[in-house]
């Protein structure tokens, strides 16, 4: 079977993905796995120009790897603010055009909501997912989970993840960064935005990986 390589340097991420995929059959190579080092920049102005840019990256980069994967796969991250017209989507760290700490970007969208009644307050996490093939297409997936931002931000903080605290998830009765601190038996229960990509790109990776599609 052919391999695959999950193209992040992020060890929740590859724990994540490879929790979800395990559970239908299929291993994924993490890059560091198979001593590949690539930095690649995030120059996309869109989730999926983003996803697509890793994912061909990695995929030229293993064309001369002598362990090789024969499928690429990779992902990109947002968060889009229904009354912000989306924002910050994949500018969530540079939103005010320099690099933000977590309590500023926290702080930011408190003020650029404030007039905002919280049955306006929606969002969501989207995650695209770009599949990648020797034969050079790229394929796009992608998983949503929307919640609500609250007026105030809870006290949790979660390093690097500043909507951690402002994120709540109605279907679920609990903001996000309380779900992310759970226990992994416990954590199983909630399926969130990566993992939902995951999924919907599932029965596509699952063909590749078979060669019964190309």
């Amino acid at each position: 079977m052919p391999r695959l390589l999950y193209a992040t340097t992020n060890p929740g991420k590859v724990f994540e993905v490879r929790k979800v995929l395990a559970a239908h059959g299929i291993d994924l190579v993490a890059p560091d796995e198979i001593g590949l080092a690539l930095d690649v920049p995030e120059t996309g102005a869109t989730l999926e120009e983003n996803a697509a840019l890793k994912a061909r990256a990695y995929l030229d980069r293993l064309r001369a790897h002598p362990d090789g994967a024969a499928i690429v796969m990779a992902d990109d991250t947002g968060i889009e603010i229904d009354a912000l017209g989306g924002e910050p989507g994949i500018h969530v760290r540079r939103w005010i055009g320099r690099r933000m700490t977590d309590q500023e970007i926290i702080d930011y969208t408190l003020k650029r909501l404030a007039s905002v009644p919280l049955e306006q307050r929606g969002a969501q996490f989207r995650t695209v997912i770009a599949l990648a093939t020797p034969a050079g297409g790229v394929e796009l997936f992608e998983g949503t989970l929307r919640g609500v931002i609250l007026p105030q931000a809870a006290p949790l903080r979660i390093p690097g993840f500043p909507f951690e605290s402002l994120f709540y998830v109605p279907e679920w009765s609990r903001l996000l960064g309380e779900v992310h601190r759970l226990p992994a038996a416990q954590k199983a229960a909630y399926v969130t935005h990566r993992e939902r990509a995951v999924l919907a790109a599932l029965p596509r990776l699952r063909a590749l990986l078979d060669g019964s599609s190309r």
